[in-house]
């Protein structure tokens, strides 16, 4: 495996093989935006290829300001920007490096990309010589563990608990973060937050996973997702809005 700074003639690729097959669509950022990002910043975006050059992996930096102090971290939101391109966001000299998104392609699943990908984040971040590595990491196993619970799951809680008589996350990203030194840090309560109009809505769910779609009380809806989706018929709109953790990784 062979780890590079993407350009933005590999964004189209990278959104068909990486980002679109990962991402629930009213989340996932489009070949523009991707495109976007190695422009602003081509140092943080980072592709992983294997001996045939297909890609395996991919992870998304930004670089930022801030004072170290946990009650000032920023959302994921207010890091990506808006557009989520980082141009409104990315400071050259900031003292931050902040990972943003991680994909693995399916095919290389269960591989440990991961583990290699933040290895290569840490590279990046000793050669800006930042002060902080860290991220607006996302609970993989956090929709399907709502799900299992009857949709009454407190986020922190899911977050802090380990797997028996270990310090071990039972949430499978932040225990691959564990491994890797992760120190949790605060919950970004409204990381990603995304509005749409209620027909948009009813296209997702009928396009995206449609027996997965479920309204667990009137006017809110679960999706498998981290987030849930609030409906507000008088506006006919709907909000989307996830929590993430932040954490912080050891730089050496």
């Amino acid at each position: 495996m062979t780890i590079r700074p993407w350009s933005p003639g590999d964004a189209q690729e990278i959104y068909d093989v990486l980002e679109h097959p990962n991402w629930a669509p009213w989340l996932e950022a489009s070949a523009k935006t991707l495109a976007a990002r190695a422009n602003v910043f081509p140092q943080g975006q980072l592709i992983m290829t294997d001996g045939f050059g297909k890609y395996a992996a991919s992870l998304s930096l930004n670089q930022i300001d801030w004072n170290g102090n946990i009650s000032h971290l920023p959302t994921w939101d207010e890091v990506a920007g808006d557009p989520t391109d980082y141009s409104t966001t990315y400071k050259p000299t900031g003292n931050t490096l902040v990972l943003l998104s991680m994909n693995v392609s399916p095919a290389y699943k269960g591989l440990q990309l991961p583990s290699k990908m933040i290895d290569a984040a840490v590279i990046v971040a000793k050669s800006l010589t930042v002060d902080h590595l860290i991220g607006s990491f996302r609970p993989s196993g956090f929709g399907e563990a709502k799900k299992e619970s009857g949709h009454e799951l407190d986020f922190e809680h899911y977050c802090m608990t380990t797997q028996p008589n270990s310090t071990k996350p039972v949430d499978p990203w932040l225990r691959s973060l564990w491994w890797k030194g992760m120190q949790m840090l605060a919950v970004d309560p409204k990381a990603m937050t995304v509005i749409v109009t209620s027909p948009e809505l009813v296209h997702y769910q009928h396009v995206y996973k449609p027996s997965s779609w479920n309204e667990v009380k009137p006017g809110t809806w679960e999706c498998g997702e981290v987030g849930a989706w609030i409906i507000d018929g008088q506006m006919g709109k709907a909000t989307y809005q996830e929590s993430n953790i932040w954490g912080a990784l050891p730089l050496p």
